[in-house]
């Protein structure tokens, strides 16, 4: 959504950045948006230190509770900001943030604040190019023979006729869509599907080649957002900038980075490499297709099987160095793949179509190529480890993204920074400089003193214990049934939640178990807890952040066992063989922290909820450690007695026994 204006910013008009007019601005848009006209004291500390980077080109981390208003507290800046003829970019770890901001949140602080701006802000949304329908990829589709859901059952699967009824749905917005940006569509459509019609960066032949570039719609969104005065992206795309060339977002004056608690694992993706068999083998069905030499095809596929037999043996291992036949299979696909790329150059004929094809197909080698040699020779402080959930794969990571980002961003632009749980200790994960930034923690407004309780089972064994996990199914089924339901269990494994879920199948009766991987989208098990108070939801860690149950549908959010990485992780392995003897309490405590307090967030997320945080794992009370776990959680009062926990449970269900 765009609220562009072709006239000239009249600077003469701007509005100040001073504390004063900035206060006065929120004072307006809380009067016009919300919190029943009340001012939180959180919010406007925050508003006022955000404010105070922004005019003063600083860096600022906020650790803003859960209920601040953190969002109003940085666009109200930002929209006073953009006023005064500056730009700013609102970076954040998920595509429905960005959304939010943009369709709703954005246009709404702008109205609220129109006499103050004088004039509409210029705001604009820039994803990702394989969010964006690709138009030459769309008629291509097109074109191809379709399948009609009439055919014979006998020879239509389901899958096929689903994937026919979504193209179906794609080709009808397709014709009427401005932005092209898949978050119109009304079902999310399965990821093979959208990538028919779709493609990423490398993928992207570029506008002077393809035959729609002068339609395509990711250009249409580059060229608006550099137009806007508030541009909001997200983390990944804006650190793919930060670490290129600076093309996609240009000058800009500041950036806030929300849910800055995910910026280090972006930027350990983004300014790293990884290669994969799958990869070798696409690689080889791509050239094949834009009739590349079959010699030339097949010494590339070889290097699949090569590689998977290489890595196999060493997945979850952090490799000191590339050595041994790994090296030569890695030089060897260096070679091949350098071949393949000549080959496209020259293969095929004039006029038979498929300049677009091996154009595309050319990226991707290119990029491969790009791979092998950072694999070949790689920077100082990278980390190259083999993981991989169902295929390995090797990869090189930065040990440490403080660097990267002191030569980019510390000192080039106001740099915000907030999250409900941005502990002191990322100051130093992100090498934010000592003696130029601001570090501010606001409380949340919820009275979590007398609306929550935290209980831990301290009597339980520990989670190693071969015992645990059936003596924690039975305590998590009687804390269940106390709460009539109104459960999000989440585990830190999915073996864990599936050997749990099924024993309080067995276990509990009229409360209905569902659990995530059991055939319901994340979304839909989120819609199934809401609608039904009988209902428990079984998840794992993709759960611990970002999920928002408000009111009574959520009254017990359990945690199995404290959020600890594996050991065996390699990139946490090499963080803590940095860190020498002192790993365990400034690598993994700070992380299960990080963590724990993620999970714990979910419970409270309005001024009038309640309910009670069940944690499993008894260290939780009795770990030597265990202070630096409970000093991020919310002010909650603590308990070991599960009679308190039942009775506080069976309270809020007797209040509210829908």
């Amino acid at each position: 959504m765009s609220t562009t204006a072709d006239e000239p910013w009249d600077l003469a008009r701007a509005p100040s950045l001073d504390t004063a007019t900035v206060l006065e601005a929120l004072d307006d848009a809380i009067a016009v948006l919300g919190n029943n006209g009340e001012q939180r004291p959180g919010q406007v500390e925050m508003t006022g230190a955000v404010a105070a980077a922004i005019a003063d080109g600083t860096t600022l981390l906020c650790q803003a509770g859960t209920g601040v208003g953190k969002s109003l507290a940085y666009l109200i800046p930002a929209a006073l900001a953009a006023a005064a003829g500056n730009r700013v970019v609102i970076a954040t770890a998920t595509l429905a943030l960005q959304d939010q901001l943009v369709t709703k949140d954005l246009p709404l602080v702008a109205d609220a604040l129109s006499e103050r701006l004088g004039r509409p802000l210029r705001t604009e949304v820039l994803k990702g190019r394989s969010n964006y329908l690709c138009r030459h990829r769309w008629e291509e589709q097109r074109s191809q023979p379709q399948l009609h859901i009439s055919d014979s059952a006998a020879t239509v699967t389901a899958v096929e006729i689903t994937r026919r009824r979504q193209l179906d749905e794609i080709n009808r917005w397709a014709e009427r869509t401005r932005t092209g940006d898949r978050a119109e569509l009304t079902v999310e459509p399965d990821r093979n599907v959208w990538a028919s019609v779709s493609v990423n960066s490398t993928e992207c032949v570029g506008t002077d080649a393809c035959p729609q570039g002068h339609r395509c719609f990711a250009e249409d969104a580059r060229a608006r957002s550099a137009r806007a005065n508030i541009v909001v992206t997200n983390q990944h795309l804006y650190c793919i900038d930060l670490f290129g060339d600076g093309f996609l977002f240009g000058p800009h004056d500041a950036v806030v980075f929300d849910e800055a608690h995910q910026l280090e694992p972006v930027i350990t993706q983004v300014a790293g490499a990884e290669l994969t068999p799958a990869g070798f083998t696409r690689l080889a069905a791509e050239a094949r297709s834009v009739g590349v030499a079959r010699s030339v095809v097949d010494a590339v596929a070889d290097i699949a099987p090569r590689l998977t037999s290489e890595l196999e043996p060493r997945r979850d291992t952090l490799l000191g160095a590339i050595t041994g036949d790994l090296a030569i299979i890695l030089e060897a696909a260096d070679g091949r793949v350098e071949q393949l790329a000549a080959e496209i150059r020259t293969a095929g004929g004039e006029g038979d179509g498929k300049d677009l094809d091996r154009l595309r197909v050319g990226r991707i080698a290119a990029e491969t190529l790009t791979s092998l040699r950072l694999a070949a020779d790689p920077p100082h402080g990278t980390v190259i480890l083999v993981d991989g959930r169902v295929q390995p794969r090797l990869r090189l990571a930065p040990l440490d993204v403080g660097d990267l980002l002191a030569s980019r961003l510390w000192g080039e632009r106001a740099s915000i920074l907030t999250s409900a749980t941005l502990g002191p200790h990322y100051l130093k994960r992100l090498g934010v400089p000592a003696d130029d930034h601001t570090y501010l923690a606001v409380d949340s407004p919820f009275d979590y003193r007398s609306n929550a309780l935290l209980y831990c089972a301290r009597h339980l064994p520990a989670p190693t214990s071969e015992v645990f996990r059936a003596l924690a199914s039975d305590e998590l089924a009687d804390l269940v049934s106390a709460a009539g339901g109104r459960t999000l269990a989440l585990f830190t494994s999915w073996r864990a939640l599936r050997d749990t879920a099924d024993a309080l199948e067995e276990r509990l009766s009229g409360i209905t178990v569902l659990r995530q991987g059991g055939g319901l989208t994340n979304l839909a098990l989120l819609d199934a807890l809401s609608a039904n108070a009988a209902t428990v939801v079984c998840a794992t860690m993709s759960f611990w952040q970002g999920v928002d149950i408000a009111g009574p549908a959520l009254s017990l959010l359990a945690i199995d066992r404290l959020p600890f990485a594996r050991p065996n992780e390699p990139l946490h392995q090499a963080r803590r063989e940095a860190a020498g003897e002192d790993a365990f309490m400034s690598v993994d405590v700070p992380h299960a922290a990080d963590l724990l307090a993620q999970g714990v967030g979910r419970l409270i997320r309005t001024m009038t909820d309640r309910g009670v945080v069940a944690v499993l794992d008894s260290r939780l009370a009795t770990a030597r450690y265990r202070s630096r776990l409970l000093d991020p959680l919310p002010p909650m009062p603590r308990t070991v007695d599960r009679a308190e926990a039942v009775e506080f449970l069976a309270a809020i269900r007797d209040q509210d026994p829908t």
